[in-house]
């Protein structure tokens, strides 16, 4: 069954989605504005192309279902297994955990590295627009390896003594979630300010106006681990430039998510202070990643309408005949949003 074009645009965020190119687009009546014909031009680059493909989308699931797995249950299931099930010592356990937590997710990000970094010819593809070497240099590349540094460095200090800080060891999600709150606030406020970038985000190059870096970690996802190489990235950088709702959208997940992490961090840490080590490990590895799958449920829902909304706002201007002012700053090359400038015509 073919797609419609409404399921391709709320898919847009979701790699696991199996795209098809859809019905081909109906011809439509010849426009001699220039400036007509170029907008038309440019709405359709952002329209139901959107190059991201997976091959098996069970695939990226288990992906998903693994990793989540890894990092949240079975730390716990470890601890309490070995706890209560052995006469292991505290030390002993925690030495288990720290050299078996992750083994998945440090597969992925060697996986990670080859595709940017090791293999020649997929490193092409994969890497941000415009670069030709020094791809571990990826905006979300670089944040897993700060964030699988903070986490090695707090269980290693944490199982340093005959009998390990449980509750430094309990804070590892915490530390997670906060790393990418305040990395999701902070370039929200920078963008807000419209600051310039001091360097390479991903594709966004150095001197450009800060982007939210939810931006960038959807760019870079998309590219490798949705296969969507060097065209999603593309058609991505296209559509945050001219679409404002899709502005909006990210601006607004920026802010929730970066705010939501920090508070989830901030309970979690009390919890695990206030409650016994026995309880306040479970707590310290669950409530996070817990509350972050909910978050992710109510965040598919919004993007959805979100992504509604913004392909009915494609339609109406399609069926809008330009101001004779718009034409002729569209077909003298005005720069800025297609979308913005068409949307005044609307109303």
């Amino acid at each position: 069954m073919e797609m419609t074009q409404a399921t391709q645009d709320s898919n847009f965020l979701s790699p696991a989605a199996a795209f098809d190119r859809g019905p081909e687009p109906r011809p439509r009546r010849q426009d001699p504005s220039p400036g007509r014909s170029r907008a038309v031009s440019r709405l359709s680059a952002l329209e139901g192309k959107h190059g991201l493909h997976i091959y098996k989308a069970w695939y990226f699931w288990l992906g998903c279902v693994v990793i989540f797995v890894d990092l949240s249950v079975l730390p716990v299931v470890y601890f309490y297994a070995f706890k209560f099930g052995t006469s292991l010592s505290m030390q002993d356990i925690f030495a288990i955990i720290t050299a078996l937590f992750g083994m998945f997710c440090f597969i992925h990000y060697t996986f990670r590295c080859m595709r940017l970094v090791i293999i020649k010819t997929s490193a092409e593809k994969y890497r941000p627009l415009g670069w030709t070497k020094w791809g571990f240099l990826e905006f979300f590349h670089v944040n897993v390896g700060i964030t699988v540094f903070l986490v090695e460095v707090e269980l290693i200090v944490g199982t340093i003594p005959n009998y390990p800080f449980v509750r430094l060891c309990a804070m590892v999600p915490a530390t997670i979630v906060f790393h990418y709150g305040f990395l999701l606030i902070s370039s929200s406020i920078l963008a807000s300010m419209k600051k310039k970038l001091p360097f390479n985000m991903s594709s966004t190059p150095k001197g450009s106006p800060w982007k939210p870096a939810l931006f960038a970690i959807i760019e870079d996802f998309g590219a490798v681990e949705g296969s969507g190489e060097s065209l999603y990235r593309e058609q991505l950088m296209l559509r945050y430039e001219e679409s404002w709702r899709f502005r909006r959208m990210l601006n607004v997940l920026s802010w929730c998510w970066g705010v939501g992490l920090i508070c989830d961090g901030i309970v979690a840490t009390v919890l695990i202070m206030v409650c016994s080590e026995t309880v306040g490990f479970g707590v310290g590895w669950g409530l996070p990643i817990v509350v972050c799958v909910a978050a992710g449920l109510v965040t598919y829902f919004y993007v959805r309408n979100a992504l509604r909304k913004e392909e009915e706002g494609w339609h109406k201007m399609r069926c809008t005949t330009l101001p004779e002012g718009v034409e002729e700053a569209l077909g003298g090359g005005l720069e800025g949003s297609l979308e913005e400038a068409l949307e005044g015509s609307i109303a």
